[in-house]
């Protein structure tokens, strides 16, 4: 049982054991034969006691038993598999089953050599132990994170309503330089298209103040298509029940207006956009319960993985002077004097 317990602990750590295995069919060593796997389906013909797993040769010397054998039980090898991973299919297990395999020889042959103990050995084994344990509070983390009550999605969706509702909007859409075929090209490319850009902003700027003043969108968005010298013809500006998820961040921001009101010209990458907000729908929780479930579930992890951060961050000194990073290389011999910069000439007319 002690090497059982100790080949767990390759399996989940040990990379570099495995790292060869993932690319090349798995072998046991030589003179240690396996007893393969049985080949029936239904696991309920094979007892909790029934060997599944057989290595002879190998065994804990502690036991004086003249057939050396290591044997794994059914019972022993699913507790394994529900540790590493609960429902893995029987063709991932027999791969599984024979690194696990190879596992076993190679502790053993450590023990033979003593490796299990001394410093080094008791190290890698608390690095081991802290890793698993780091690991297991994570999930554990995330389980609960993911446990959340009606009650906790009815004030998440409370204090939130405003993330769950929807938006029915004009919008005026002025395009950038170089979403259009006359984009410009040559050396000076870049300063003309910033030119045309800062152009194209002010006149982004002078029909939304006209948008403002209560002016048909349609009628400015015919006029954006022409100023950018497109052929597009403006058609129905309006966009109904848009959801804040479904926005760039920058045009979310819409989300913040009341009913009547004109956007600041925003910048997109394609354009400049001008929005008007026609009507504000909210989302009846019944609707969006998933959504806001997922939501909560985010919040919660994201709250224990900032206590945990801030945990680190407060309660933690270091020793500046040993982590701080070696000075660069230098060509310097030790105590050659720094170099006197070169002297530059002096600018044309002066001396």
């Amino acid at each position: 049982m002690t090497i059982i317990r100790t080949t767990l602990v390759c399996l989940l750590f040990a990379g570099s054991v495995f790292g060869q295995a993932n690319s090349q069919p798995a072998t046991p060593l030589p003179n240690s034969p396996v007893q393969e796997l049985p080949n029936a389906a239904d696991k309920s013909a094979t007892s909790p006691d029934t060997p599944v797993i057989t290595v002879q040769g190998v065994c804990d010397k502690q036991s004086a038993a003249a057939d050396c054998k290591t044997v794994i039980t059914r019972a022993e090898w699913e507790k394994l598999i529900s540790a590493l991973q609960p429902n893995m299919p029987k063709s991932a297990q027999k791969q599984l089953a024979a690194r696990y395999v190879q596992a076993v020889i190679l502790a053993n042959k450590a023990h033979e050599m003593a490796l299990d103990k001394g410093p080094v050995y008791e190290e890698q084994m608390y690095l081991a132990r802290l890793q698993l344990l780091a690991r297991m509070a994570g999930e554990q983390i995330q389980k609960d994170a993911s446990k959340v009550s009606d009650a906790d999605i009815e004030n998440y969706y409370r204090q939130h309503s405003g993330e769950f509702k929807t938006i029915s909007y004009d919008k005026i859409h002025v395009q950038k330089p170089g979403t259009t075929p006359s984009s410009a090209t040559g050396p000076d490319a870049e300063k003309k298209r910033q030119a045309a850009e800062a152009e194209m902003k002010a006149e982004a700027e002078k029909l939304r103040a006209r948008a403002a003043a209560g002016e048909d969108f349609t009628k400015l968005q015919q006029e954006a298509y022409d100023f950018a010298g497109t052929k597009l013809t403006a058609s129905n500006t309006r966009v109904d029940k848009v959801k804040k998820t479904a926005m760039l961040p920058n045009d979310s921001s819409i989300f913040d207006l009341k009913k009547g009101e004109v956007s600041p010209v925003i910048t997109d990458p394609q354009g400049f956009m001008i929005y008007k907000v026609e009507d504000t729908q909210d989302q009846p929780l019944a609707d969006v319960k998933e959504e806001v479930s997922r939501a909560a579930q985010q919040e919660k992890l994201k709250s224990a993985s900032e206590e945990i951060q801030k945990a680190a961050t407060q309660n933690t000194t270091y020793d500046d002077a040993y982590f701080a990073a070696p000075p660069p290389p230098t060509l310097k011999k030790p105590g050659e004097p720094a170099a006197t910069p070169a002297p530059t000439a002096p600018p044309p007319g002066q001396k």
